[in-house]
């Protein structure tokens, strides 16, 4: 009974040579895998190209403030009420069109008042065509 039977030995070693391929391909993508992660960590390329390339950074930062402070600035509309020649800010602006709206409404409520009773009064008088007479029968 000491014997192994030769299909059992064949068997244990494909599975040894498995094992091994495994823990090979294992080791080789555990590497790659960390070489991804140093590849992806942003802050570190950052700065150690930043310590590698220190003249040719600090230079290119001097260019880009250079043309930023010659840009020139925008141009600002003022606006000046006519009447008094008084210059009105956004909040002044805002105001006017909030209370030109809010009188607008004021003015309206009672004719919108009007217009729903009479559409919720058409819709209550006539059932549209083709439906039920008691809605409540259905159920």
């Amino acid at each position: 009974m000491s014997e192994i039977d030769p299909y059992k030995a064949v068997l244990i070693a494909e599975i040894e040579a498995a094992r091994a391929k495994v823990a090979v391909t294992g080791a080789a993508l555990q590497a790659a895998g960390e070489g991804m992660r140093k590849s992806f960590d942003i802050p570190a390329r950052a700065r150690a190209s930043f310590e590698k390339h220190r003249p040719t950074w600090l230079g290119g930062a001097a260019l880009v403030g250079l043309l930023l402070s010659k840009i020139p600035a925008r141009k600002k509309t003022v606006f000046v009420e006519a009447a008094s020649g008084v210059v009105m800010g956004n909040a002044g602006k805002i105001g006017k069109v909030v209370g030109l709206l809010k009188f607008a409404g004021t003015m309206a409520r009672p004719f919108l008042g009007d217009l729903a009773a009479k559409w919720v009064a058409s819709r209550v008088a006539k059932p549209e065509a083709g439906a039920p007479d008691d809605p409540a029968a259905d159920i």
